[in-house]
């Protein structure tokens, strides 16, 4: 730079004051799927003063410049990005507690110009926020989770932005009515809402939206196996644990390294999440290596709370590289109704099943008969491999390959074990 550019720069950083942003570039495409779904994803400083404009593929979440995929080298993580520079500041994604909803709301302007019924005033700024932290700091003194109270109170924040007058339950209803949301999302704007009245001592008619009752998406093992090995070291070592427990991800997301009994294989549930029961649960010996090659940085195994999107752009990659669209369709609790459902296939026990998963009420494992059924079909349609074992050796061979003991102990002394096909 001549000594005319460096008049006016007054940062540390005035190779990146005076280069500014890049010319505009034409549409490119994806070099990893080809995908022309691209999105600018921030600037790349080169050695000769000049910036480079990094692409992000939509499809398959990939970052590239020029042409050429970034190695991501110069990416910064999410744990070294100050909140400062977080383009959001939901309390959603910010640490916990209060201050962090005060922040959310701080930025916030309420949408609505006019009231939303003859007679009514719109909800001011200053009553909104002040409420809404009010309801947050009375859902965390009444006991709910951290995650729950602050879920429910940025749902009652996004009424009021919306334009719904807080005060007034028929406001509330009238927003919803013309929200062209699915029943299901709408629910939880009605429990968020119940919980607020709940607060301040009054109740209402609420609307009756009812979230929908559909089977649950069951991959083969094959699959999950397919996407566990192509995941990440932490990622994989999660699912792995998924697959090996059926627990919660929110519940071994909470596991500390102090749970894990390596002699026994076990693993401790003792933080379970949605009134489940507490429970020690078996793992194999590829999920304890995983995660002995993971660094103990912190007092959990793994930090949750930003691997959902982690996964998302995995999971991707994954699918277009399997050329697989159903591996789309897996999420953090598939892994947990494919370990319920092929469990009561093996054992066609439901009681063994609800205590694995932890299940407080029994209404709440029998929908993995249902699965079961729409995986295997009918017990009346299914085929068997038959096989007798003479001695205990033969036994034990049987049971290794998943062979299940049938019945009996018949006069040549041999037992029989079958395997469906």
């Amino acid at each position: 730079m001549t000594e005319e550019d460096w008049v006016g720069c007054s940062g540390e950083n005035p190779i990146r004051e005076k280069a500014g942003q890049p010319p505009n570039q034409p549409q490119l495409s994806c070099p990893e799927c080809g995908s022309s779904n691209v999105v600018k994803a921030g600037l790349r400083y080169v050695w000769d003063n000049t910036t480079v404009q990094r692409l992000l593929c939509k499809n398959c979440m990939r970052r590239f410049s020029n042409g050429k995929l970034d190695e991501g080298n110069h990416l910064k993580t999410f744990d070294t990005i100050s909140s400062d520079c977080r383009v959001s500041n939901d309390p959603l994604w910010g640490a916990s507690g209060t201050r962090q909803v005060q922040q959310y709301l701080a930025t916030v302007e309420t949408r609505q110009e006019k009231p939303t019924r003859e007679g009514t005033t719109p909800t001011s700024t200053a009553d909104a926020k002040g409420k809404i932290v009010e309801f947050h700091w009375w859902m965390l003194k009444q006991g709910y989770d951290e995650g729950t109270a602050k879920n429910r109170a940025y749902l009652i924040n996004r009424l009021a932005v919306l334009g719904a007058d807080i005060r007034d339950p028929e406001s509330v209803k009238e927003l919803l009515a013309k929200m062209k949301w699915g029943d299901g999302y709408k629910a939880n704007y009605v429990e968020a809402y119940n919980s607020l009245l709940q607060m301040e001592g009054r109740k209402w008619g609420p609307p009756r939206y009812k979230r929908p009752q559909n089977l649950s998406f069951i991959p083969t093992e094959a699959e999950i196996d397919a996407v566990i090995a192509a995941a990440g070291r932490v990622t994989g070592a999660f699912l792995q644990g998924l697959k090996d427990t059926g627990a919660d991800p929110g519940e071994l997301g909470r596991v500390k390294w102090t749970d894990i009994d390596r002699e026994a294989k076990t693993v401790k549930i003792n933080r379970p999440v949605k009134g489940h029961n507490a429970r020690i649960l078996r793992v194999s010996d590829l999920f304890l290596s995983r995660i002995s090659a993971l660094p103990k940085k912190h007092e959990t195994i793994f930090r949750y709370k930003h691997m959902a999107a982690n996964f998302w752009g995995q999971r991707s990659r994954i699918a277009q590289k399997l050329q697989n669209p159903r591996i789309l369709e897996i999420h953090f609790t598939t892994f947990r109704h494919w370990k319920g459902t092929m469990e009561y296939h093996r054992t066609k026990d439901v009681l063994y099943v609800q205590k694995l998963l932890g299940h407080k009420s029994l209404q709440s494992t029998m929908v993995y008969i249902d699965y079961e059924t729409a995986c295997f079909g009918e017990p009346s349609k299914e085929e068997f491999t038959v096989k007798v074992a003479a001695n205990v050796e033969e036994a034990c061979k049987l049971a290794e390959v998943g062979f299940e003991y049938v019945t009996g102990e018949y006069v040549d002394g041999g037992k029989i074990f079958r395997k469906r096909k």
